[in-house]
């Protein structure tokens, strides 16, 4: 068990190196910080935790990347800590962001949430209110695993340009089930038997009591066509176009809503160990794959500059919704703060080089500001554990 591992997991296995009598004091004397929030944290708190040791990963592989410095370059002479005032989360400001909902998990997490609240703030209103219903509509085209993922975006933005743009959606679809609008959410997943899998989902805002079946009938008619026409060859009728109601898995949308199919995809996990999601290649990179590394990279240069949600025009109007920039949500203050402390520059250095700042985070919302200020101290005398250095190797 290295230091880091005693000091950011929280694991009460005990370590059989042998260490000075001054390193134990240090090791304890940390130790009794982790020892008090064991068990204490919930689910929100971990996944920041897996959010920002992420992160770290991306950064390594994008090294010439903005995410390098997100969360991680003071833009001042000193890191604020802050928490909400409603729900006692807590959290930085005074530092770099990137802003990339496609390669950071931190950044992606904060925009995507806001980003639901948005279409749920429709859909609430589309079903509630204006009595319509919502459909969740899910495109897939053949693939294979030496297919090229810029190549196989590029022809599906092709696709779906010939879909939305020809007769059969624009007057015949739209018109004949209403449709007020559609949200747009592109991803993407990977496996080694077919390789890259870009797909999208869109939410339709319809009228209430349509035939599901005869509606995907004709949407798979539509998006063949347009698919053959954009080089991607025929999808099959069973997987080409799908198509659930607002009633779909009830238990699923009692939880999260259709809002959260669309908005979050960047914490949706793989199906089973066949497919992959690109923050899931991330964990197989840090755990020694190479290769996985790669894989990432070519994902991170193929989706950037694209957008991840795409609201037909003038739908954010009819809901009263405004529009922002995903930078312009991430830097929104929403909930009203109270700043607990400041880090200096040189403490801040500590903590960077400990990777500690998920767990100072932690200890702002569980325990008191002197025990949050000598843990820092303590970062001062104690060496991080030497992480193992990734081997990244570009894939030609």
């Amino acid at each position: 068990l290295n230091l880091r591992e005693s000091i950011m997991l929280g694991n009460k296995a005990k370590s059989h190196s042998t260490h000075t009598r001054d390193n134990l004091k240090r090791i304890n004397m940390v130790g009794t910080f982790k020892d008090s929030i064991d068990g204490l944290t919930d689910v929100s708190q971990d996944n920041r935790s897996a959010n920002f040791r992420l992160r770290d990963i991306a950064g390594s592989i994008m090294n010439d990347q903005r995410i390098c410095k997100c969360g991680k370059v003071p833009t001042a002479s000193k890191v604020k800590v802050n928490r909400h005032i409603n729900s006692s989360k807590a959290h930085y400001s005074g530092l770099q962001t990137c802003g990339s909902v496609w390669v950071c998990p931190v950044c992606a997490s904060k925009t995507s949430e806001k980003r639901r609240l948005e279409i749920s703030n429709a859909t609430t209103q589309w079903v509630d209110l204006m009595g319509g219903e919502m459909l969740l509509v899910t495109f897939t085209f053949p693939h294979s695993k030496g297919d090229s993922l810029e190549e196989l975006l590029t022809k599906q933005s092709l696709a779906f340009k010939y879909f939305k743009g020809r007769s059969a959606y624009s007057k015949h679809i739209r018109s004949e089930y209403e449709i007020k609008g559609t949200i747009k959410s592109l991803e993407t997943t990977y496996s080694e038997a077919n390789g890259w899998h870009p797909h999208v989902h869109e939410l339709w805002f319809v009228k209430r009591g349509l035939s599901i079946a005869k509606l995907r009938k004709q949407v798979y008619e539509a998006w063949r066509t347009a698919c053959i026409d954009a080089d991607l060859g025929a999808p099959s009728l069973a997987n080409g176009v799908d198509i659930k109601s607002g009633d779909f898995a009830a238990n699923y949308v009692a939880k999260w809503g259709l809002d959260y199919e669309i908005a979050k995809a960047h914490i949706k996990k793989g199906k089973g160990k066949i497919s992959k999601t690109p923050f899931q290649l991330l964990d197989e990179y840090d755990q020694g794959d190479s290769r996985a590394g790669a894989l990432f990279r070519e994902y991170a240069e193929a989706f950037k500059g694209k957008r991840q949600l795409f609201w037909s025009r003038g739908l954010k109007d009819f809901f009263g919704i405004e529009q922002k920039s995903d930078q312009e949500l991430l830097d929104e203050q929403v909930e009203e703060v109270v700043e607990v402390l400041t880090i200096g520059y040189k403490d801040w250095m500590h903590i960077l080089k400990h990777k500690a700042q998920a767990y100072i985070l932690t200890l702002v919302e569980l325990r008191s500001k002197h025990e949050v200020y000598r843990f820092i101290n303590e970062l001062k005398n104690t060496e991080p554990a030497h992480s193992r250095r990734h081997l990244y190797v570009h894939a030609a």
